[in-house]
């Protein structure tokens, strides 16, 4: 899968984007498949996963962070970080027999 940012962010050398304590969103394009879908989204021990009982593949909304796609544009938003302690979310999307993960880190307050 080839994606590409919206407009430009910043990504560390290990393949994370980082994410401000203030949150944000963040919106990507996938160049070579037209409907991907979310597979999963772990941060730590949690796994967060679409409502597929109501056939929703596309988005999975935790109370942090919500992620969704529409066609091949995937937006992830992230809510302001409150608490002292980094944040990391790592989202993976497939469409079909190819996966992609997206890795996002959220600083925390100072």
């Amino acid at each position: 899968m080839v994606w590409k940012a919206e407009v430009p962010v910043v990504i560390t050398t290990d393949g994370i984007y980082d994410v401000s304590v203030d949150g944000g969103k963040f919106t990507f394009v996938c160049q070579n498949y037209s409907s991907p879908w979310i597979e999963c989204a772990t941060s730590g021990e949690s796994r967060y996963y679409p409502p597929r009982e109501t056939n929703d593949y596309h988005t999975i909304t935790a109370d942090w962070f919500k992620a969704e796609i529409v066609g091949n544009k995937l937006s992830v938003t992230f809510d302001h970080n409150k608490d002292y302690n980094v944040r990391s979310l790592e989202l993976s999307v497939t469409a079909g027999d190819i996966f992609y993960t997206f890795k996002f880190k959220q600083f925390g307050r100072n």
